[in-house]
């Protein structure tokens, strides 16, 4: 068997996939998210704000490399938290409060590119793809099989969780967001959605495999009053004729009952 040259040795190592992890950090303001954690000065009259869940999905995450290129994480298969190319973010742990979520937690993805950085950024969609959003959730593999991140077949997933309660609900205060007004037969057989609400997040400045991503309940909140029930949902559902939503959305870089944001998603940040 003819052997190897060093100079093929050499392309071949270079060819080889790099592992990458990038680092996420569940945050009130500047205070770690914690199920049960009280947190003051929240929203539009600074009131006190009681988490009981935190989880987003995201997916199509790429690297930005400081010489302009982008590079698709390809996800490791865990079997619990990341399916194709789809990752299930949670920052509870399903004590003090946050009887909807569940003991394991997940503040990472993981996975492979093809090529090196250096890296100065990245962009990720925040949802579930549109091909894997109207499942059936009892059958569904992880992390797709969450009930307290579903809707139904027509609705699809919660592409963010939070809830909490408020000084002024202190029954409870909601922000699911996913898409609406879809078209489908209640099977999962859907065709379209008026509102996909999905967004692509861009940050730039920092390299995400070393410095952890903010999500910031705090920042995405920021322009939204948590003490009175607006109309709607407590707190906002996604339904475009949901006042609450509005500001909520805009944070997030979405566009609302056609209304477009007038400045950046304010909900992930380098840390």
């Amino acid at each position: 068997m003819r052997a190897l040259t060093p100079l093929l040795l050499l392309s071949l190592v270079g060819c080889a996939d790099t592992p990458v992890e990038v680092n996420f950090a569940g945050l009130v303001g500047s205070a770690p998210a914690q199920c049960g954690g009280m947190f003051s000065g929240i929203g539009t009259t600074g009131t006190d704000f009681e988490l009981s869940d935190l989880r987003v999905y995201v997916h199509d995450v790429r690297l930005l490399t400081t010489d302009g290129r982008e590079l698709p994480v390809a996800l490791d298969q865990d079997g619990a938290f990341q399916l194709d190319d789809v990752a299930l973010l949670d920052f509870e742990d399903g004590t003090a409060g946050c009887e909807n979520g569940e003991a394991e937690m997940n503040t990472s993805v993981r996975g492979t590119v093809a090529e090196g950085g250096p890296y100065d950024g990245i962009r990720f969609v925040l949802g579930v793809p549109f091909d894997r959003n109207h499942a059936d959730v009892s059958t569904a593999p992880a992390p797709l099989n969450r009930p307290g991140m579903f809707w139904n077949w027509n609705g699809g997933y919660k592409f963010l969780r939070i809830d909490g309660r408020t000084t002024g609900q202190p029954t409870g205060v909601a922000v699911h967001i996913g898409s609406t007004g879809c078209d489908g037969d209640g099977r999962g057989n859907v065709s379209d959605c008026v509102a996909m609400n999905r967004v692509e997040i861009e940050l730039r400045g920092a390299d995400p495999t070393t410095t952890p991503i903010a999500v910031d309940v705090a920042a995405l909140l920021a322009d939204t009053d948590l003490d009175a029930d607006l109309g709607g949902a407590a707190g906002c559902q996604s339904g475009p004729d949901d006042p609450e939503c509005t500001a909520i959305f805009h944070s997030m870089g979405l566009t609302h009952a056609g209304t477009p944001p007038s400045g950046a998603q304010q909900l992930f940040r380098f840390e």
